[in-house]
C-alpha cells in the first residue's frame, strides 16, 4: 500500500469510525448481538484516547475528529437502514431508481451528527487532555437531540433503544428519558475505554470501580421498578382490548374493486374479536382505505360495524377537510363508538418526510408538485386524548411512535394507556418493521403506561409499562390479540418533566469532568 494513499493515510479514522458503527449496527434487530451497545463506541473512544493526542495539531486534527466520527455514521446507518431500498413493489413509489441515491443522501445527511460529535471531542480532547473525553457522553446525546428535532427529524436508531430485549436495564428512562439514557450508555462505552487503554493503573481502578457502580445501581433500580408494579398489579386498573392485524395484501388494498371485500373483513374481524367484550377494538392504519368524509357508504358501514359488535372501534382511515376553498389530506384515525357515533378524531402531526409530505413545503408550496409517489399530506394541529368506557388513551399513528415528547404530552395530558397503529407492509419482511416496533417499548416504559400496537402486516404487539411484551402477532400473520391493559395511575419522573432532566444531565457532565479538566490544565491542582 502506498504511503500516500487515502487508505493509508486515514487508516487509524477508517478503522475506529467503521468498526464502531458496524458494531453499534449490530446492536439492533434483527441481529442477537443487543449487548454490543456498551462497547460499540470503544473503537472510535480509544481513537481519541490514544492515537489522537499523538497527532500533530497543526496538520488538520479537528478534521481528522470529523472524519472518525463520520466514518462512524456511515458504517452505522448504511448497515442499519439498508431496507429502505427494498421497498415492496406495491409501494407507491412511482420512481424506484430513485431510492437508492435517496438512500445514500439520508446516510450522509445522518453521518454529519456523528461527525459533529468526532469535532466535539477532538477540539475538548485538543484543549484538556484525554481526560476531556468524559464530555463525550453530553455531546452524543445532544448530537441525538439534534437529529431528532426540527423539519428533518429522525429519531430511529438511537443508543437508548438498542437494549430492548432486556427490561432491567431500560427503567432508566422513567427518570431522564431516551437522550439521558443514551448519555448512561455512552458513559459505559467511556469507562470501559479507560479500563482498558488509559495509561495509568490508578485512572483504570475509578474507571472500573465507576463502571461497577453506575451499572449495578441501575440494574437495582430496574429490578426494583419491575418488581414495584408486580406488587401493585392486584390493585391496579385495567381494561380489555383487542388488537386486529389484517395482514391485508397492499397491492389491493388501495384499488376501489376490492373496497367492499376489505370492509367485508374489518366486519368479520371486528365481530370475532367482540365475542371476548373488549372495551375496545383497535384496527391499524388506514385499515380502511377510503376517506371518511368523502365515503359515506363506507362510513356508514363502520358505524353499523360498531353497533353490531356492541363496542368501540378504533380505526385509521384518510379524511378530507376542506380549507378555504381548498380540500386538504389527513392520515387520521377516529373512534366510533359503540351506538355508532364517531366520538372523535385525530390528524397525523408528525409526518414521515419524504413518505407523507415533502419537507419546508408549507414555505415552498411548489415543493408540493415534485412527485415521487409519495402522499402529500398535510400535517393535524392538535394531539386528540379518545375516552372510552375502559380508559383514556392516546393514538400515535406509525412514525409517530419514534418521538418520546410527543407520546409524553398525551399521558402527561390524561392518556391512561398509550396506541401505535402502523401500516409497515410497504418494507415487506424486512428488519424496517422490526426496528419501528422497538420504539414502541421505549414509550412504554418512559411514560409507565401501557403500549398497544396495531400493525397491518407485523408486528402488533402489547407492551406493559416496564416494557415486557405481553403478546405478539409476528409479521406477514393474521390474527386478533386480546390483551388486559392495566391503566396507568401516577406519572413517571421523565413524564412530568420531560427533556429537562436530559438537559440537568448534559450541564452536570460538563460540571463533574471539564471543570477539573480545566483546573488541571491551567496547574491549579494536579
Amino acid at each position: 500500500m502506498k504511503r500516500g494513499s487515502f487508505i493509508f493515510r486515514w487508516r487509524e479514522e477508517l478503522l475506529a469510525g467503521l468498526l464502531g458503527g458496524i458494531l453499534l449496527a449490530m446492536s439492533f434487530p434483527p441481529f442477537p448481538t443487543r449487548i454490543l451497545a456498551i462497547v460499540a463506541l470503544v473503537p472510535v473512544l480509544r481513537y481519541f484516547l490514544v492515537v489522537f493526542p499523538r497527532l500533530d495539531w497543526r496538520v488538520g486534527s479537528l478534521k481528522r475528529g470529523f472524519f472518525t466520527g463520520f466514518f462512524f455514521g456511515l458504517a452505522f446507518f448504511v448497515v442499519l437502514l439498508f431496507w429502505i431500498t427494498n421497498l415492496i413493489p406495491a409501494s407507491a413509489i412511482n420512481m424506484s431508481w430513485v431510492m437508492f441515491p435517496a438512500f445514500i443522501l439520508l446516510t450522509v445527511y445522518l453521518s454529519c451528527f456523528p461527525g459533529l460529535f468526532g469535532l466535539a471531542i477532538a477540539w475538548f480532547v485538543k484543549r484538556f487532555g484525554p481526560r476531556a473525553l468524559f464530555v463525550a457522553p453530553a455531546f452524543w446525546a445532544l448530537t441525538e437531540f439534534m437529529r431528532s428535532s426540527g423539519e428533518m427529524a429522525f429519531s430511529w436508531g438511537l443508543v437508548s433503544s438498542a437494549l430492548v430485549p432486556y427490561p432491567i436495564a431500560m427503567q432508566g428512562l422513567s427518570l431522564y428519558g431516551p437522550f439521558g439514557f443514551s448519555m448512561i450508555l455512552v458513559l459505559v462505552n467511556v469507562l470501559i475505554t479507560f479500563v482498558f487503554f488509559y495509561r495509568s493503573n490508578r485512572g483504570r481502578v475509578w474507571s472500573l470501580t465507576c463502571l461497577v457502580l453506575l451499572i449495578g445501581s441501575h440494574l437495582w433500580y430496574g429490578a426494583a421498578r419491575i418488581a414495584n408494579l408486580d406488587n401493585t398489579s392486584d390493585t391496579a386498573r385495567y381494561s380489555n382490548v383487542a388488537i386486529v392485524q389484517p395482514n391485508l395484501d397492499l397491492g389491493i388494498k388501495w384499488k376501489p374493486e376490492y373496497r367492499d371485500s376489505i370492509f367485508t373483513e374489518i366486519e368479520n374481524m371486528a365481530m370475532e374479536a367482540a365475542a371476548s367484550r373488549p372495551d375496545v377494538v383497535i384496527f391499524p392504519e388506514t385499515a380502511a382505505p377510503v376517506s371518511i368524509s368523502h365515503s359515506t357508504r363506507y362510513r356508514t358501514w363502520l358505524k353499523r360495524i360498531a353497533v353490531a359488535s356492541h363496542t368501540d372501534l378504533f380505526i385509521g382511515y384518510i379524511n378530507h377537510v376542506k380549507d378555504g376553498g381548498k380540500w386538504r389530506s389527513f392520515n387520521a384515525c377516529g373512534l366510533i363508538d359503540s351506538l355508532g357515533v364517531l366520538r372523535s378524531q385525530y390528524h397525523k402531526v408528525n409526518l414521515l418526510p419524504f413518505g407523507e409530505r415533502i419537507p419546508f413545503s408549507q414555505f415552498l408550496p411548489s415543493l408540493e408538485k415534485m412527485d415521487f409517489g409519495q402522499a402529500n399530506f398535510k400535517p393535524g394541529q392538535k394531539q386528540t386524548v379518545f375516552d372510552t368506557t375502559g380508559g383514556k388513551f392516546g393514538a400515535l399513528i406509525c412514525f409517530e411512535s419514534t418521538f418520546s415528547d410527543f407520546a409524553r404530552q398525551y399521558v402527561k395530558h390524561g392518556a391512561e394507556f398509550l396506541v401505535n397503529i402502523t401500516n409497515d407492509g410497504w418494507f415487506g419482511s424486512s428488519r424496517g418493521p422490526l426496528q419501528h416496533s422497538e420504539t414502541a417499548v421505549l414509550r412504554a416504559i418512559e411514560n409507565g403506561v401501557t403500549m398497544i400496537r396495531s400493525a397491518n402486516t407485523g408486528v402488533s404487539m402489547a407492551i406493559d409499562p416496564v416494557g415486557r411484551i405481553k403478546g405478539t402477532i409476528g409479521l406477514d400473520k393474521k390474527g386478533i390479540l386480546r390483551v388486559p391493559v392495566r391503566l396507568a395511575d401516577k406519572l413517571t419522573f421523565y413524564c412530568k418533566y420531560g427533556q429537562l432532566s436530559f438537559f440537568v444531565m448534559f450541564f452536570i457532565n460538563f460540571l463533574v469532568f471539564l471543570v477539573p479538566a480545566f483546573f488541571t490544565k491551567h496547574g491549579s491542582f494536579r
